[in-house]
């Protein structure tokens, strides 16, 4: 396959969206207008719809107007949507932006050191703002005064989702901000290597020239950091196309000062060295200035990064569970299945420890949280049960 041709008439119209949706990216992101006979041959309705699945609708649009291609377009209302969305990721990174200044202004006042984590930093290495959008922000802090930065996200309008469940607590408030306030890097029902990896963190940490208490990665540790993270979704629910790009994106910029020889030790120490290698290698080709044969392999790893989404599918994590009870490569079995769903039905002590931490202190308290439990699932999402059984059932 070449490919920034992207053309063949051997595939549907979804797949051939996704196709154009990289050359459009590839595009703007070496500086290169976009074909007016190309793009004439594009469904716009179609690529918006899969840009904004893999969260990548500003980008592809500022790609389109470098061609003038909206000049043309009779489809007034799409031609709306694709500019709102241009717009409210230009926005969004604005607000998050000042917003964040004022969060990190309130631990430099209270002596708590803090990283700001993954897109945050991302986002400085595309060419223009709004290229990389932003769901939400994440900083990563010193765990001893979560109470603290809870009482000060709360008073200042913040909805506390949720706090001292797992490796990070959920802040939100109107309109746009959403902040991810991590104690911990990786945490239980991660990969334990990884856990152990980063548990004593702040010593890998260099301090910021312009904030006593703010820090950040080495460039190799940065790097090393959103492979895992990468990974961490790969192979769970999966991961999209944004993350391919990030990668594309920083290395463009670091690749040649970057350490190499350490990134590579601490990539297998992590057991996590394989999928760099594919990822980057599919990366570098895909987003290229030059046109690339894509092996069968590379493929196969192309289109489950397109079918998987921002955040990945239901459809992913189930098989991944399914066949960690199940690692043979045999259909899946009916006692498989049902492993399944007692698992799902009755969480394991990790589940309790994480996300319901009076249960996991009183024993006495679990049958009574099952039932509260299996009530708000049919009240709330019951749709998403049916789907998630109609998937297991297919396996």
């Amino acid at each position: 396959m070449i490919v920034n041709k992207w053309k063949s008439t051997d595939i549907d119209q979804r797949t051939q969206s996704e196709y154009d949706l990289l050359y459009l990216i590839s595009s703007v992101l070496n500086d290169i207008t976009p074909k007016p006979q190309r793009i004439e041959q594009m469904d716009l309705r179609m690529i918006y719809k899969v840009a904004r699945y893999h969260t990548l609708a500003a980008i592809t649009c500022m790609a389109l107007e470098s061609a003038d291609a909206f000049r043309q377009c009779t489809d007034v209302e799409l031609v709306r949507k694709w500019k709102e969305c241009k717009e409210k990721a230009i926005r969004k990174n604005l607000l998050l932006d000042a917003e964040r200044q004022n969060i990190c202004g309130f631990m430099e006042q209270e002596h708590i050191w803090y990283m700001p984590l993954k897109g945050v930093v991302l986002k400085e290495f595309y060419p223009r703002l709004g290229m990389r959008q932003m769901a939400d922000n994440d900083i990563l802090f010193d765990s001893r005064f979560q109470n603290e930065v809870c009482q000060w996200m709360i008073q200042h309008g913040y909805k506390a989702i949720m706090v001292g469940k797992g490796n990070h607590d959920v802040y939100e408030k109107e309109p746009v901000y959403n902040f991810e306030m991590h104690t911990s890097l990786y945490g239980k029902g991660h990969n334990e290597d990884w856990v152990h990896y980063y548990q004593d963190v702040k010593e890998r940490l260099i301090q910021d020239r312009e904030n006593q208490y703010g820090y950040h990665f080495t460039d190799e540790d940065f790097y090393i950091y959103i492979i895992t993270h990468a990974y961490k979704h790969y192979n769970g629910s999966g991961t999209g196309i944004r993350s391919l790009l990030d990668i594309a994106v920083y290395l463009r910029k670091k690749e040649s000062s970057l350490d190499w020889k350490y990134i590579s030790d601490e990539l297998k120490k992590l057991q996590v060295a394989e999928f760099e290698q594919n990822s980057r290698n599919l990366a570098e080709k895909v987003f290229s200035k030059e046109q690339y044969n894509l092996t069968e392999e590379e493929t196969g790893l192309l289109h489950y990064f397109l079918g998987a989404g921002t955040y990945g599918t239901m459809a992913n994590r189930v098989e991944k569970k399914l066949r960690e009870y199940q690692p043979d490569d045999e259909l899946i079995k009916g006692v498989t299945k049902r492993r399944y769903i007692r698992q799902r039905l009755f969480p394991d002590e990790s589940f309790y420890q994480d996300f319901v931490p009076f249960a996991y202190r009183h024993k006495w308290f679990r049958p009574f949280y099952l039932v509260y439990r299996a009530i708000r699932g049919v009240l709330r999402k019951r749709k998403m049960i049916a789907r998630e059984l109609k998937i297991i059932m297919k396996k």
